[in-house]
This record gives structure tokens, sequence and C-alpha cells, in this order.
């Protein structure tokens, strides 16, 4: 059984990975690895005035952490949170306190 602090952080992760962006986002640095907030705006066809804060949500929540690079910031998944998948099908798996999430490579297409 899983004690309560760990369903509550479980929670909220599921949470930050509740909005559409942000799993795309997700998906993208599946694909793609660690990624400043302007690749990753220009991969999704988007601004980095809208990823931007979606970047922090998923910081906050534990799943990405950054580093600055210059007058840049590069964005990666925390360690021990994904692990690439050797299966064709699969991007990867998300790791969260004993829960696993995997991530496919045609779902997104």
């Amino acid at each position: 059984m899983t004690d309560y602090q760990t369903s509550r952080t479980v929670a909220a992760i599921l949470a930050a990975l509740g909005e559409p962006t942000r799993l795309s986002i997700v998906h993208e640095m599946a694909a793609a690895g660690p990624s400043t907030v302007g690749n990753l705006a220009k991969r999704m066809s988007s601004t980095t005035t809208r990823v931007s804060p979606h970047l922090r949500v998923l910081k906050d929540a534990g799943i990405l952490e950054d580093r600055r690079e210059g007058k840049t910031r590069v964005y990666r998944f925390a360690p021990g949170v994904f692990a690439p998948s050797q299966w064709a099908g699969e991007l990867g798996t998300l790791h969260f306190g004993g829960w696993r999430i995997s991530i496919g490579r045609t779902a997104w297409r």
C-alpha cells in the first residue's frame, strides 16, 4: 500500500500532467531530450510566452529541472524521473514514487 505522502506527491504530478500543453511538453522532451523554452516552443508551434509557465509547473511538480547556460535555461527531466525505452513503440517511462507512466511514440502524431 502507498503511504499518504507518496500518494500526495503522485497526485500533484498527475495534476501537473493533466493539462494538454504540459503533457505535450513532456512528450516532446521524451522525444528530443533537454531543451530551451525557445526550442520547445518552436517544436510545438507555440510561443515562449505560452510554454514558459507550463515549464514552471512541471518544475515545481518535480518532473523537470533547469540549469542556466549563458542567458538561457535548459530544461531536462529531473534525475530518476524518465527512463528511455528499449521497445520501438515507446519513447520511455516516467517514474513517480513507485508509479510508472509509459509515453508512446505514435499516440501524439
